[in-house]
């Protein structure tokens, strides 16, 4: 896995914030801002390449999502931006992780939770904005493998339930259709 920063890859994180926000607004429960791009935190986005290089646990990540799609994660580029959210793209192979994230739980726990987003969409053929509130719930299974994944906090109940079912379970399907009822 490559840890980049792109100036281009960035500016558009900020164009998809800004055009997702009404969206994605009322599915988080607060209101998202508009986001500007700001030319002076890219020096910190690319030290936090070198940072997080040393945070990067290639080995773990593929344990997490193994265990949980029982696929292979694909080869992916990690791009830093310089917003206050991070994203993925399935088309492109990348994930958009945000230069926040500046200590090793959170930036792992952000890598396993927008890889778990990632894979979703790819398994399952889902468009990146469809289904969003089962792809936040779903990410606390990254818990089972001491990922200290604690997701957004309007989804904290369900998560909760969604994860003493998978444990008792332990399928995947089960799991999102019991998301989907619950």
């Amino acid at each position: 896995m490559k840890i980049k920063y792109s100036e281009k890859k960035d500016r558009e994180m900020f164009a998809e914030v800004n055009k997702m926000r009404n969206k994605l607004s009322p599915i988080f429960g607060f209101d998202f801002p508009k986001v500007e791009f700001d030319k002076k935190l890219i020096p910190i986005a690319k030290v936090m390449i070198k940072v997080w290089k040393t945070f990067l646990n290639e080995n773990k990540l593929k344990k997490v999502i193994k265990g949980i799609y029982n696929k292979d994660l694909p080869k992916l580029t990690i791009y830093i931006n310089t917003t206050p959210f991070s994203s993925w793209n399935t088309k492109e192979r990348y994930l958009s992780l945000s230069y926040t994230r500046n200590n090793y739980n959170k930036f792992f726990s952000t890598l396993c939770h927008e890889s778990n987003h990632f894979m979703y969409d790819s398994t399952f053929d889902i468009k990146k904005y469809e289904d969003t509130e089962i792809k936040e719930i779903l990410t606390v299974l990254n818990n089972i493998f001491g990922v200290e994944d604690k997701g957004w906090k309007k989804f904290s109940k369900k998560r909760k339930r969604a994860l003493d079912f998978y444990k008792k379970e332990r399928n995947l399907e089960k799991t999102i259709k019991y998301i989907k009822n619950v």
